[in-house]
């Protein structure tokens, strides 16, 4: 992976001096990995001490607008970290609650979907519920399959790929995961509906766009940031990700967000 390490002086303070220089910031977090670090239990999976302490600081900063995007039901995000004044987003953006509106959007309503598409994706539900090798979280708008490691991951995958190929689903890899969601949206657009709406909400006119993930599904935001500040956190993995810059881990987000919240 042939990045930038932001954490380096120079490109920390190349970064510092773009956020210094915008007239606003829409900071967008993704949350496991990024700004907790990974456990085998999901609900124990909390964002380190020091990363909660620093953006309860940065968000009351005047020019930032501060956002949680996150593969996780939106109740379950919130419940893990829960910030006043900021906005989130759940199960890739299918659900979206803005901080200045009371019901929560959803930008995404799935319509139509095929009777054969459908029946396999009840088929696939009531099949893993009943293994013991597989934790199956039913989000709503789909299912996320949790296996304990990546060679049984890899096992079901290509299965699932060719039941869902065609279909009005999708499969997403992620780390001994696997997530089955309806086409059409992902955090890419959830991030520009986002921005779209934050916009026109504080009438700005102009703002500088952060995103910070370490996923296979946060490469679809980076993809729309292209003018933008973008960030990969490694953790373990190498992907050959969209992103400008990259860290290293949770650990390095915190160490990210105190500089911000202590310099700017």
């Amino acid at each position: 992976m042939n990045k930038k390490y932001l954490l380096d002086a120079h490109n920390l303070q190349t970064v510092k001096k773009r956020i210094e220089a915008a007239e606003n910031l829409l900071v967008f977090l993704d949350y496991d990995g990024t700004l907790a670090p990974f456990n085998p239990e999901p609900l124990s999976a909390y964002a380190l001490p020091q990363i909660e302490k620093s953006l309860n600081i940065i968000k009351r900063k005047n020019k930032y607008y501060l956002s949680l995007v996150s593969g996780r039901k939106l109740s379950e995000l919130k419940s893990m970290l829960h910030l006043e004044d900021a906005s989130y987003a759940g199960s890739h953006g299918l659900e979206i609650e803005l901080s200045f509106e009371v019901e929560v959007v959803y930008p995404y309503q799935t319509k139509n979907i095929d009777i054969l598409s459908q029946k396999n994706y009840d088929q696939v539900k009531r099949d893993y519920q009943k293994s013991d090798d597989v934790k199956v979280e039913d989000k709503g708008f789909g299912l996320a399959l949790h296996f304990n490691s990546l060679e049984k991951q890899k096992e079901h995958e290509k299965k699932l790929d060719s039941l869902f190929a065609g279909s009005a689903y999708q499969l997403l890899s992620g780390r001994e995961v696997i997530e089955i969601r309806p086409k059409g949206w992902d955090k890419g657009k959830g991030v520009d509906y986002m921005t779209q709406r934050i916009k026109e909400n504080f009438e700005l006119d102009s703002a500088l766009r952060i995103y910070i993930g370490d996923d296979r599904t946060d490469e679809d935001a980076f993809e729309v940031l292209d003018d933008g500040i973008t960030v990969y956190v490694k953790n373990d993995s190498n992907l050959n990700t969209k992103a400008e810059y990259y860290l290293e881990n949770p650990e390095d987000t915190a160490k990210l967000l105190n500089n911000l919240a202590g310099e700017l």
